[in-house]
């Protein structure tokens, strides 16, 4: 076991959740009809792939091989994901605020276990998940909005 293993291992889980967020958008973000939701889900899709790209450069540099494998929970995320892509837009960006919000949490939760410079990586990913959560927000609160502006508006 090299002196690292214990900062290898936990961003090894931390990858894990970036390839299952590769995943989840890459297979929901054409499922649907609302192109705004598309392009949003691509856009964090190719930042996750880039979180994925730096976690797994800062695994080798710390002496480790980058896990690829998401495991039983990555499959059952990713079912979950495609049901509710089919089910619709409002669906689909709760999963996908929802599976956000818990990939904030375990960095957050993990930061204080990784050496200073993988530390200092995960708070910029951290960031970057937190502006992801604010927009899911806005567009949510954008669609609510049309929806009761329709229901009130005669035909």
């Amino acid at each position: 076991m090299t002196e690292n293993q214990q900062y290898i291992d936990t961003l090894n889980q931390l990858l894990k959740g970036e390839f299952m967020a590769i995943r989840i958008y890459n297979q929901t973000k054409g499922t649907q009809g609302d192109e705004q939701v598309y392009h949003m889900l691509y856009q964090f899709e190719t930042d996750h792939r880039r979180h994925a790209r730096q976690l797994a450069d800062r695994i080798k540099h710390l002496g480790g091989e980058p896990e690829i494998s998401t495991g039983a929970i990555g499959f059952m995320a990713n079912v979950t994901g495609k049901i509710n892509s089919l089910r619709g837009p409002k669906h689909l960006l709760q999963q996908v605020y929802d599976g956000e919000a818990k990939g904030v949490h375990a960095y957050e939760d993990r930061v204080d276990e990784l050496d200073s410079d993988s530390q200092q990586l995960v708070r910029k990913l951290i960031q970057e998940d937190h502006d992801h959560l604010r927009l899911f927000k806005e567009r949510m609160k954008r669609r609510r909005a049309n929806i009761r502006y329709t229901m009130l508006t005669p035909y």
